[in-house]
């Protein structure tokens, strides 16, 4: 599975947005009167900006793959286009799934609702790991072709709770009968985990709490009147925190930015700025140029 590798346009595409964020300059060293002392600097070095674009590009080690594409992700110029087109290449092709997971995280941060589909796709692949980074994709992009892919999940009682989960907080964005329904039906899930995320993507839709009994939701719905839905609450993406892996810690130039929950992109205008972007433009302009 480690030989999967970018292909030449990938390569390309790379190199322009290196050049655009001003990366692919040479690396200056740092001169010392001891070889060892500068070797033993250089291994606690932080990986520059270039050095995560070739970890990202490395056609010979998906662990690379994985951690470069990490720390593009999480850089103030991650969501440029060629980025973006590496992303997607990544997701539909690259066999490691850990490689993939992190690319399908990359998109889904950066991507637009046209990126659904292909992370949708996802959903059935034999990783978890996979699943679960397409299902909580799919909470920040909104797009009801994924509709069903989602209700899938959410009904499969052999998946994983924490993919179930996901897509029940993904579908609480989508104001459907269909999703309504799907959503009654997980309140009897075994799973307290999906009860809860079913019950909170209700309350979501409709503006009703009416707790985790179907049969409360299922008697309003049949004796509501007009649009079901007319009552429902901004939906927004719930966000994770997870550790910060050494290389990001080192990377000083990757984001700090502590995400807020945010409504997905297709249900916002096209021109408001991303949440990643959301910090001081001088910072990110000393970060880019690190």
């Amino acid at each position: 599975m480690g030989g999967f590798g970018p292909t030449r346009k990938t390569l390309g595409w790379i190199s322009l947005a290196a050049l655009a964020a001003g990366i692919l300059g040479p690396v200056s060293g740092c001169d010392t009167t001891s070889q060892d002392l500068n070797s033993l600097a250089k291994s606690f070095a932080p990986p520059t900006p270039r050095q995560a674009a070739e970890k990202m590009l490395n056609p010979h080690d998906p662990d690379d793959r994985r951690e470069g594409t990490l720390l593009i992700a999480n850089a103030p110029f991650g969501g440029s286009p060629p980025y973006l087109r590496t992303y997607r290449d990544y997701v539909e092709h690259e066999q490691d799934p850990l490689a993939k997971a992190a690319a399908v995280r990359a998109l889904a941060k950066h991507g637009t609702a046209e990126d659904a589909p292909l992370i949708a796709r996802q959903l059935t692949h034999e990783n978890v790991q996979v699943r679960w980074e397409a299902a909580k994709g799919l909470q920040r992009i909104h797009n009801p072709q994924v509709v069903r892919d989602l209700l899938e999940v959410l009904r499969d009682p052999e998946e994983r709770l924490d993919v179930r989960v996901a897509a029940a907080r993904a579908l609480g964005q989508y104001r459907e009968d269909r999703v309504f329904q799907g959503l009654v039906a997980a309140l009897d899930a075994r799973q307290l985990a999906v009860n809860a995320a079913a019950e909170q993507s209700l309350e979501t839709l409709t503006g009703q709490t009416l707790g985790r009994d179907p049969r409360p939701w299922l008697s309003w719905y049949n004796s509501a009147t007009g649009d079901r839905f007319a009552a429902g609450l901004e939906y927004r993406y719930p966000t994770y925190q997870r550790r910060e892996t050494w290389l990001e810690k080192l990377a000083f130039w990757t984001s700090r930015v502590v995400e807020q929950p945010a409504p997905p992109v297709g249900l916002r205008p096209s021109s408001e700025r991303r949440t990643y972007e959301d910090e001081d433009e001088s910072t990110e302009h000393e970060q880019a140029g690190g």
